[in-house]
């Protein structure tokens, strides 16, 4: 849909909108003398109403728009809603259609007149985005919030980057950051990183991971997920599951067994092996639980995915920087950043993408999925949350594919397993989570 005919069930602008839009007119002059002196950049656009606004002043002009979205599902939203105008060119998208996901390689060798933000809640996010504004010459931004979520911090971390930073008045219970002209002394921000043990095969191993912007947890390794892996790593080390360079020959192709026969034949005596040719990292977050599959199953294909675009930026950061401690010439991170890219590929392969609940991958085409799932909107528990990622895993899992799944012990997802997936087996619990291994029927 062309932004000159507003597709009438979008969002809204909210008091937020409506005061960073009336700031950008009247400080900046956004919409004056024919739109603006360069492109406009647009980011985490809750209702919309920024896009639209942004494109309605450049019509006309040969500049762009372009948008940045952390989750996924608001990036396709835009698509959908701006058809016309992304396939005329007048509006990128990072991470969709061939365009960069990274915020500085996006803006690079561009001319922007400014830029309009959301305040995201995360100051390490509001770094990474004001830091990738300054350095790619971004003269001014205009980052809008509600005054309940705002704190001096923000102030400091815009001042960090930018020479001159003012709050506006107030609209209602919304006020917007005027941060403008960037200073010259910036430097490129290395992502908050921080060194954890894992066992990988009963072996205690080293692993970096990377915190980018808002990635839930940061850079540390959360409870949860250390409970999975410990639980994951026994049954490995006893056999449980094997790659392909144990479960095949030595070249990794297939013996010939039907594929849902590879997981439920047992051996003779013995219980059944998951032979885990395909791995799947479901909300990677800062990819704890991807560098784990990556060294305990190094030949099986890896695909780690997540909706948020931070969470991808650091997963794949984490990976990159596993590869690099390796040192193996097959250590390789796959670059994908569009939505939907299937997660085919040569054993041994690892791939990161920003997609919501494996929307591109085909069914029965896993033997593996690790899910550490978000169980709160906000500070509310919502256990609903998990639904749509269990329906997912259910879809794409091989029958005799495995899920392991871990959640809060006060919470009861067995049920939930056993009527989309299959057969469950506690395989580990505390005082705090409970780890369940679900088999596909």
């Amino acid at each position: 849909m062309d932004s000159s005919s507003p597709d009438e069930t979008a969002p809204a602008a909210d008091q937020t909108d409506r005061l960073i839009l009336e700031v950008a007119r009247t400080e900046l002059g956004l919409g004056a003398n024919g739109g603006a002196d360069g492109d406009l950049v647009v980011l985490d656009d809750a209702t919309g109403a920024l896009t639209r606004a942004a494109l309605d002043a450049l019509e006309g002009t040969q500049h762009r728009v372009v948008v940045q979205e952390t989750s996924v599902q608001h990036a396709l939203a835009l698509a959908e809603e701006h058809r016309g105008a992304l396939g005329e060119g007048r509006l990128l998208i990072a991470g969709l259609e061939d365009a960069p996901a990274d915020l500085a390689t996006l803006l690079a060798g561009r001319s922007v007149h400014l830029a309009l933000a959301r305040l995201p809640k995360a100051l390490a996010a509001l770094e990474v985005r004001a830091s990738s504004l300054a350095r790619a010459g971004v003269p001014a931004l205009i980052a809008g919030g509600r005054v309940k979520h705002m704190t001096r911090s923000q102030n400091e971390v815009l001042a960090e980057v930018y020479d001159e930073v003012h709050a506006t008045r107030g609209l209602g219970k919304s006020r917007a950051l005027v941060a403008r002209t960037a200073r010259d002394d910036l430097r490129e921000l290395p992502p908050r990183s921080s060194e954890v043990e894992i066992a990988v095969r009963g072996m205690r191993t080293a692993v970096t991971l990377s915190g980018i912007g808002s990635v839930f947890g940061g850079a540390s390794a959360d409870a949860g997920s250390l409970l999975l892996l410990d639980a994951l790593d026994q049954a490995i080390s006893a056999g449980e599951i094997e790659d392909t360079t144990r479960s095949d020959g030595a070249d990794g192709e297939s013996d010939g067994a039907p594929e849902e026969a590879r997981a439920a034949t047992p051996g003779e005596g013995s219980p059944a092996v998951l032979s885990a040719r395909s791995v799947i990292d479901l909300g990677s977050g800062n990819g704890l639980l991807a560098a784990y599959l990556r060294s305990a199953l190094p030949a099986a294909r890896l695909l780690a995915t997540d909706d948020d675009l931070d969470a991808v930026a650091s997963t794949r950061a984490t990976l990159e920087s596993l590869a690099a401690d390796a040192a193996t010439s097959d250590g390789a991170v796959g670059t994908e950043e569009s939505v939907g890219v299937d997660a085919g590929g040569r054993p041994g392969e690892a791939r990161v993408l920003w997609e919501a609940s494996l929307a591109g991958q085909a069914a029965d085409s896993a033997d593996l999925v690790l899910l550490n799932p978000p169980f709160h909107d906000g500070a509310a528990i919502d256990a609903t949350l998990v639904q749509g990622l269990l329906d997912a895993v259910a879809r794409v899992l091989r029958p005799g594919g495995q899920l392991w799944f871990v959640h809060n012990s006060h919470l009861r997802y067995r049920h939930e397993l056993e009527s989309r997936i299959g057969s469950v087996q506690q395989r580990a619990r505390d005082r705090r989570f409970t780890v369940l291994q679900a088999t596909r029927s």
